[in-house]
């Protein structure tokens, strides 16, 4: 079914004309701030001065092209309720990387990047949705499996022609259509410019207070050209950003985010058909037999939904692929996270998890229970908060392991396959058409730290922690509930 589709996106359209007016760079960064050739005079008219430390505090003009500064508007006199506030969302930026930019002197109007931590699987639907407080979507992908109706379903088609949007798009006030997603990942540069300047558009146009902007085509920049892509990412909206700041003398206030990392590695996509064979299994369209398994495969990702019957068997073969890293899938009230090594247990009691190896430590975290222990923060049981689970695996391999994949078996989606599986940074699983119209330079999707871990930044003061998705709307915005259009 994709191949068509594909077809269809190639004999599309280019990306819109639209661009920023503002210069894509200053003229001149010192400790005084960063400054600007707005009316190319060939000399700065427009500045933002920095504090000592090297944040931003005000924005200043010289209209008259003197050298002069006579106008200077400090950040920290507007009210976060009493101006505009911008939010934007991005894709797939990993946390170390803006970490890195705000270091060399980035973003210095907001405050420094805080980490976030992603649902798993670390997919745009699924992050976003849990962001913005829409209810689950049916699959954890477009082209999943109805185990009642026995039959792919496909959603896929409804969105790129019928201008179907979820719901989490639905509360939006930019973002492009299916259709446009599906060529900006073919011509990623060119649409993520004119996103730019469509996006400042529909903040410029917004009677509301509070706008929520998404750029897709920046995860087609990382998907095809990797760092690179992703430096280019950073460098457009930090023009879209300082215009802004320069057309409202400063009067707003902007939050970036993004709903996931990426690996930045060159990605090869695995069969995974072969292994399952190995075993005595069948990959099929539909569960006919106790053999059969069906591949929920979409895009070039580092997760795989599998459907099946016997899950304990098929996850043992896939993780005999030696691509693949991961394999969650459900045993009776506890989940099993297999690999290649062994396997281990999760189980919830009253909103607590705990975490059992059964013939490996898996995900690493004997130390991590140790320190806990420690602490006193394990109970007799075993079990640990939510709190302590986050705050002690935040920088581990696989941050916030637990909660992430409980809730994946367990709310997030409507109908979750049997068994999550993750691939290796360096591999993906996806339909084989793809391979025909990019070569992945990046992605993401699975459990590990840098497939998983973003940023939040804001202008607000009111970031200063490590959280969850779904924590950070209400942090950067109390109260904020997203229109449905």
């Amino acid at each position: 079914m994709l191949c068509p589709i594909l077809c269809f996106l190639v004999c599309g359209c280019s990306a819109p004309s639209e661009r920023l007016t503002f210069p894509k760079r200053p003229v001149e960064i010192s400790r005084r701030g960063f400054f600007y050739d707005v009316h190319h005079r060939g000399r700065p008219d427009f500045a933002l001065l920095s504090d000592p430390s090297g944040r931003v505090e005000s924005v200043a003009y010289d209209d008259a092209g003197t050298g002069r500064f006579n106008r200077i508007y400090p950040l920290a006199e507007y009210a976060n309720d009493d101006v505009p506030h911008l939010i934007i969302l991005l894709d797939s930026i990993p946390y170390h990387s803006m970490v890195e930019r705000y270091e060399a002197g980035g973003f210095r109007w907001c405050d420094p990047p805080q980490k976030v931590i992603p649902p798993f699987p670390s997919l745009t639907e699924i992050c976003y949705s849990r962001l913005l407080g829409a209810p689950p979507l049916p699959g954890f992908v477009d082209d999943y499996y109805e185990r009642d109706d026995h039959a792919q379903a496909d959603t896929m088609w409804q969105r790129l022609l019928d201008g179907y949007r979820e719901p989490w798009e639905r509360r939006l006030d930019y973002d492009m259509s299916m259709y446009q997603s599906g060529l900006a990942y073919l011509h990623p540069r060119d649409w993520y410019q004119a996103e730019l300047a469509l996006a400042k558009k529909a903040f410029d146009q917004n009677p509301s207070r509070v706008t929520v902007v998404y750029f897709a085509s920046a995860s087609g920049m990382l998907s095809k050209y990797g760092r690179d892509g992703l430096q280019q990412v950073l460098d457009g909206v930090d023009q879209m950003c300082v215009q802004i700041l320069y057309e409202r003398q400063g009067a707003v206030k902007i939050t970036l985010l993004a709903d996931h990392g990426h690996n930045l590695k060159a990605t090869t996509n695995v069969d995974l058909a072969p292994f399952l064979q190995k075993a005595g299994f069948h990959v099929a369209d539909q569960l006919r037999s106790p053999s059969d398994v069906v591949l929920e495969l979409q895009g070039l990702v580092t997760y795989v939904g599998v459907r099946t019957n016997n899950a304990a068997p098929v996850a043992a073969a896939l993780t005999a692929c030696p691509q693949v890293n991961l394999a969650i899938f459900q045993d009776g009230a506890r989940l099993i996270v297999r690999s290649a090594r062994g396997a281990a247990a999760i189980e919830q009691h009253q909103h607590k998890l705990r975490y059992l190896p059964i013939d490996d430590d898996v995900l690493d975290y004997e130390p991590v229970i140790a320190k806990l222990r420690e602490a006193h923060k394990v109970d007799a049981d075993g079990f640990i908060s939510d709190d302590d689970w986050f705050n002690a695996t935040l920088d581990q391999e696989y941050p916030d392991g637990p909660r992430r994949l409980w809730d994946a078996f367990h709310g997030s989606v409507v109908d979750p396959p049997e068994i999550m599986l993750t691939l290796r940074d360096g591999y993906a699983a996806g339909r084989k058409e793809f391979e025909k119209f990019i070569s992945m330079a990046s992605t993401h999707g699975s459990l590990n730290q840098v497939n998983s871990a973003t940023f939040v930044m804001s202008m607000t003061g009111r970031v200063d922690k490590p959280l969850r998705t779904g924590q950070v709307l209400a942090v950067v915005e109390p109260g904020f509930v997203p229109s449905i259009r």
